[in-house]
């Protein structure tokens, strides 16, 4: 969810001109029990061409309970109209033992009033055990510098549906820096140990991004997760970015 929320971060601080992106992140989750801490570094690219016109890739790799891959990601922004925006993006693993072997997403969002916004979009990701379709509607709410958000998400796997809740609030402060906190409650398809299993999820996050200069800014993030019964995980995630 970090990664998301990031993503919607810089998507609502747009440059006024065209501009590439390039930023390297790292982190860390501490585990409870005797699992090892979890480890993830991301390489992302993004040029932004117009206020919602934009194209990106990335690749990440990470070690999770003695594994460790990496997921090689690509998305798109495109303006259909002056009010609807469409959002496509997909990834793959090079092993596929802990992330999906591939997934492929699209979103629709549509501002049908001043300052307010719906999303809707699923996404459906083939894993080695399972395949989970997952979908999405948000309502999203702009007031002066900040924005409020709720959002629904089902995932259907197992021959079972399972529903999520997200709640998040962010402030837009000079020029594109942002901070955002964000609430999740329900269940979700999740990779434990190289089984994909629908666990009950509790999490909160703060993160942001913040502008040093028109070049560079640094990106940040801690975050609580409760996975059911199967573990605590408390990460941080602090990342540098560079405009061209």
């Amino acid at each position: 969810m970090k990664a998301a929320a990031l993503a919607a971060l810089a998507c609502c601080a747009f440059p006024a001109t065209a501009q590439t992106t390039i930023g390297i992140s790292h982190g860390i989750d501490h585990l409870s029990g005797p699992a090892a801490n979890w480890h993830e570094t991301a390489l992302t690219v993004r040029h932004q061409a117009a206020p919602r016109l934009g194209f990106g890739a990335g690749a990440t790799r990470i070690e999770r309970f003695g594994i460790s891959e990496t997921q090689f990601s690509a998305g798109a922004d495109v303006p259909l109209s002056d009010k609807l925006t469409a959002s496509v993006d997909g990834n793959f693993s090079s092993d596929h033992q802990i992330l999906a072997r591939h997934a492929l997403g699209a979103t629709l969002q549509y501002e049908f009033a001043k300052g307010w916004l719906v999303h809707g979009g699923g996404r459906s990701s083939s894993y080695n055990d399972v395949h989970v379709n997952q979908s999405l509607l948000m309502l999203e709410r702009y007031v002066g510098n900040y924005s409020f958000s709720g959002a629904w998400r089902a995932a259907r796997a197992f021959g079972t549906t399972a529903h999520s809740g997200e709640l998040r609030g962010s402030y837009y402060y000079h020029d594109r820096s942002a901070v955002g906190f964000s609430l999740a409650a329900g269940k979700e398809a999740a990779n434990i140990a190289g089984t994909t299993r629908l666990t009950t999820v509790r999490s909160a996050a703060l993160l942001g991004r913040h502008w040093l200069d028109q070049r560079w800014a640094v990106t940040y993030a801690v975050a609580h997760t409760r996975q059911g019964d199967f573990y605590v995980r408390n990460g941080a995630n602090l990342g540098l970015q560079a405009a061209f």
